[in-house]
């Protein structure tokens, strides 16, 4: 089960009914894929990273991807 899965159903489970979850379930994901950033850069990142950090999620860039642009 992935993720975005297990947080659906963990969310069905606790009470919230579709529309809640379908609101809720993409910034949740956005702020788990954020932490996955920090972890891999190792560090905590500055105020300015983390809006980078926030808007390229928005855009759909793979965590990946905005790691390799904070090493550069």
């Amino acid at each position: 089960m992935d993720v975005e899965a297990l947080l659906r159903a963990a969310l069905r489970e606790a009470g919230y009914g579709p529309d809640a979850i379908g609101s809720a379930l993409p910034r949740i994901m956005r702020i788990l894929q954020a932490e996955d950033v920090r972890i891999e850069a190792g560090r905590a990142l500055s105020r300015k990273e983390r809006e980078y950090v926030r808007v390229q999620l928005e855009m759909g860039v793979d965590v990946s991807e905005i790691v390799a642009g904070l090493k550069r």
